[in-house]
């Protein structure tokens, strides 16, 4: 798949998309590119995270829970695995496995942040529409703990 492609598919994804051009090549010619074998591990549930990785082709398997209750999502072709890893050190929240022969793009949180840097109005707009996200979840959380703690009355 050649550089060109890459930066297409990448600058159809969030955050990304945030980009101007020149950002997103410099990511995508910086990234690594990793082959996997069907079901080769690409990382396990609690491993400290220092990327995100992009699916440029086949599909990983995304298992949560491994100390009970599995919960399982697959990403496929366009999914980007681990952005929050790109941003900040954290445990990765899943194992990720290749469901079949799969080829990913490896961003380092390094270059992520070189990017930014380089590119500091845009980095704006990624942070305000974190800070988005975030918002929504707690607001998210805070409705499951009020329907956990009361309840609506049954019909």
């Amino acid at each position: 798949m050649a550089l060109a492609d890459d930066i297409e598919r990448l600058a159809r994804t969030r955050p990304f998309s945030l980009l101007p051009r020149e950002a997103v090549q410099l990511i995508a010619f910086s990234a690594e590119k990793r082959m996997l074998a069907a079901n080769e591990t690409l990382f396990e549930e609690g491993d400290v995270g220092d990327c995100g990785y992009f699916v440029l082709s086949g599909s990983i398997a995304l298992t949560a829970g491994a100390r009970g209750g599995h919960r399982k999502r697959i990403a496929r072709e366009g999914a980007l695995i681990g952005e929050t890893a790109m941003i900040a050190e954290v445990h990765r929240p899943t194992a990720a496995q290749a469901t079949e022969n799969s080829l990913v793009l490896r961003i380092s949180r390094q270059v992520f942040h070189r990017v930014l840097s380089e590119f500091p109005k845009e980095a704006l707009r990624i942070r305000a529409e974190l800070q988005a996200r975030t918002r929504n979840i707690a607001r998210e959380l805070d409705e499951l703990r009020v329907r956990a703690i009361d309840p609506p009355p049954a019909r």
